[in-house]
C-alpha cells in the first residue's frame, strides 16, 4: 500500500469513528488529515464512500435471557415503542438537511424534503449531524404504516408526504461526552425541533412493559409498532459493548413473543 493509500485509509477510520460518536483524535487534527489528503490526491474515491452514507444496524432479536446475561448487573435501560415504518438517516450540513438514506444505502433526499416534519435546518455548532429515525404513518396498524412509508419513497414525483411523520431517536455521531446518556440524546433531539418516540425509564420490569405493549397501553396508536425496543441508557457503556457488522450489543428488539432460553 502506497503512502496516499496509507493516508486515505487512517482518514476513512478516522471519520468513521467520528460519525459513530468515538472520535480518537481532535477536529483540528482531522481536518488536517483530510487536508492533506485532498492536496495529495483531490478525486480519491474515499472521498465518495464517506458521501456515500453509513450502513444503518438492525437490532438483534435473541431470547431477552441470553440478551440480559451479556450486560453488567444494575444497568439503568430505556424503552421505546419500536416503530414499523421505514428506517432512515438524515445529514446536516452547516445546520442544513444535506442528505437522506435508507438501509439500503438508497438516496432520498428530495423526497424527505416533503415531510413536513423533518426540520429543514437545525441550531449547531458541530459541521455534520447525522441523525436516525423512523419514517411512519401515525395512527395505522403497523403493516399499514410500513406500506405507506415505502410506497411514498417508491414513487417517482410525489407530490406531498400526506400522513407521514418521521421520528427520530438517535445522533449517529454524537459524541459520549456531549451526550453521555440516551436521556442527553432525545431532549437534543427534541431542542432541533423533531419528533422522538415515546420514551419510558425502565428500572427492571421489562416483561411488564412487553405486557403494557401486547395491552395496546404503550402509545401503540400514535406510533404503530410490532414491539418495544430495550436500550442500554449510559452510552459510555454502550461504547464499551459495541455492535457487530449486524446489529448493536446494546440494544434489543422484542416482538410478540418474549423469548426466553
Amino acid at each position: 500500500m502506497d503512502s496516499i493509500d496509507l493516508l486515505a485509509s487512517e482518514y476513512l477510520k478516522h471519520e468513521q469513528l467520528y460519525r459513530s460518536g468515538l472520535a480518537e483524535i481532535t477536529n483540528l487534527e482531522f481536518d488536517n488529515l483530510q487536508k492533506e489528503l485532498e492536496r495529495l490526491a483531490p478525486d480519491h474515491p474515499v472521498f465518495r464512500v464517506v458521501e456515500s452514507g453509513r450502513k444503518l444496524l438492525s437490532l438483534g432479536n435473541q431470547p431477552v435471557e441470553n440478551w440480559l446475561d451479556k450486560i453488567p448487573a444494575n444497568t439503568d435501560f430505556i424503552v421505546q415503542p419500536k416503530i414499523d415504518g421505514v428506517a432512515l438517516a438524515l445529514r446536516y450540513v452547516d445546520g442544513k438537511l444535506a442528505k437522506a438514506w435508507t438501509r439500503k444505502g438508497t438516496d432520498k433526499t428530495e423526497r424527505i424534503r416533503l415531510v413536513e416534519d423533518i426540520p429543514r435546518a437545525i441550531y449547531t455548532h458541530e459541521r455534520i449531524v447525522e441523525i436516525r429515525g423512523e419514517l411512519f404513518a401515525p395512527r395505522r396498524d403497523p403493516a399499514q404504516s410500513q406500506r405507506l412509508a415505502a410506497g411514498f419513497l417508491r414513487k417517482k414525483c410525489p407530490k406531498n408526504a400526506e400522513g407521514l411523520s418521521f421520528a427520530a431517536f438517535e445522533i449517529l455521531n454524537g459524541s459520549v461526552e456531549e451526550f453521555p446518556t440516551e436521556k442527553h440524546v432525545i431532549e437534543k433531539l427534541h431542542d432541533w425541533g423533531f419528533e422522538h418516540p415515546v420514551t419510558w425509564e425502565e428500572m427492571g420490569k421489562l416483561k411488564h412493559m412487553h405486557n403494557l405493549w401486547l395491552d395496546g397501553q404503550f402509545y401503540n396508536h400514535e406510533f404503530p409498532s410490532d414491539g418495544i425496543v430495550v436500550k442500554i441508557q449510559d452510552r459510555g457503556l454502550q461504547k464499551k459493548l459495541g455492535s457487530s457488522s449486524v446489529c448493536p450489543f446494546w440494544a434489543l428488539a422484542i416482538k410478540e413473543t418474549w423469548k426466553t432460553n
